[in-house]
C-alpha cells in the first residue's frame, strides 16, 4: 500500500504518540475475538506500518499466520484520546528492523538479545482509522459534558473521525456510530416509492368499487325486466 498523505500521517501519529500500550485484537482458534496488550516499538506512525516485538511460539503469531485481519486499540484518559486501527498484519522477522527498534528494556523479555531466533516483529498495517480526541483537561471534559447535554450536539465533546486509508487520498468521513451520520427519515427515493404504491393502492380500490356498483346496477335491470312480463300476464 501507498503511504498516506503526510497530513494523516502527522495527525494519526500526534494521536498516538506517547500512546505505549496498544490491545492487538487476533481471531482466536474456536473463532473468538482475543486481545492481548503489546508495547509498540515506533510511536511515530509513518502512515503506514506499525510494528510489535513478540515470541516467534506465541499464540498470536499462529493466529495471525491464520487469520491476518486485527485490530490495535489506543487510549489515553490523560489526553481524553482514544484510536482504532483496523488492517492486515504480517510476522517478519527481519533483523535490519529488529536492530532499529531494539532497546536494552526489552532484555528483560528477550534475555538472548536482539539476536533471539525466537524474537519477532508483528507488522500491521492499517486500512481504517477511527478516533475520538476530545478536551483534555478535566474542566473542558465537564464544559464540553455540560454543552453537550444542553445543546444535544455529539461534536461538543471532541472530534471523531473515520478515516479510510485505502482510497488516494485518504478519505473522512463521520462514522457510521456518529448522531449525524444516521440515516433520518425515509429517502426521498423510497418515500416516493411509497407514495406511488399507495395511489396504486388507493385506484385499484377505487376500480374494485365502481365494478362492484356497476354489477349491482345490472342485476338491478335484470330483476326490473323479469318483473315486467309478470305484471303484464297478471293484468
Amino acid at each position: 500500500m501507498a503511504a498516506a498523505p503526510s497530513k494523516t500521517a502527522a495527525l494519526l501519529g500526534k494521536l498516538i504518540e506517547d500512546i505505549d500500550i496498544a490491545m492487538l485484537t487476533t481471531v482466536g482458534a474456536q473463532g473468538h475475538l482475543v486481545s492481548r496488550p503489546l508495547s509498540t516499538q515506533r510511536s511515530q506512525y509513518d502512515g503506514r506500518r506499525v510494528w510489535f516485538f513478540t515470541e516467534g511460539d506465541s499464540p498470536k503469531v499462529s493466529e495471525i499466520r491464520r487469520h491476518p485481519k486485527v485490530n490495535l486499540a489506543y487510549a489515553s484518559k490523560d489526553k481524553n484520546t482514544y484510536v482504532s486501527l483496523s488492517g492486515v498484519a504480517k510476522v517478519k522477522r527481519d533483523q535490519a528492523l529488529i536492530d532499529r527498534f531494539w532497546n536494552d528494556a526489552m532484555k528483560a523479555f528477550f534475555p538472548k538479545g536482539k539476536q533471539d531466533p525466537n524474537l519477532v516483529l508483528i507488522e500491521v498495517e492499517p486500512s481504517t482509522v477511527e478516533y475520538w480526541d476530545g478536551p483534555g483537561t478535566w474542566l473542558g471534559q465537564a464544559i464540553a459534558f455540560v454543552v453537550a447535554r444542553v445543546t444535544k450536539r455529539e461534536e461538543v465533546m471532541g472530534e471523531n473521525r473515520l478515516l479510510d486509508l485505502r482510497s488516494k487520498p485518504a478519505r473522512s468521513k463521520l462514522p457510521p456510530s456518529h448522531a449525524d451520520a444516521r440515516p433520518r427519515g425515509k429517502p426521498a427515493a423510497k418515500k416516493a416509492a411509497t407514495k406511488k404504491a399507495a395511489s396504486k393502492k388507493s385506484a385499484s380500490k377505487k376500480v374494485a368499487a365502481k365494478k362492484t356498483a356497476s354489477k349491482k346496477i345490472a342485476s338491478k335491470k335484470t330483476a326490473s325486466k323479469k318483473a315486467a312480463p309478470k305484471q303484464s300476464a297478471r293484468k
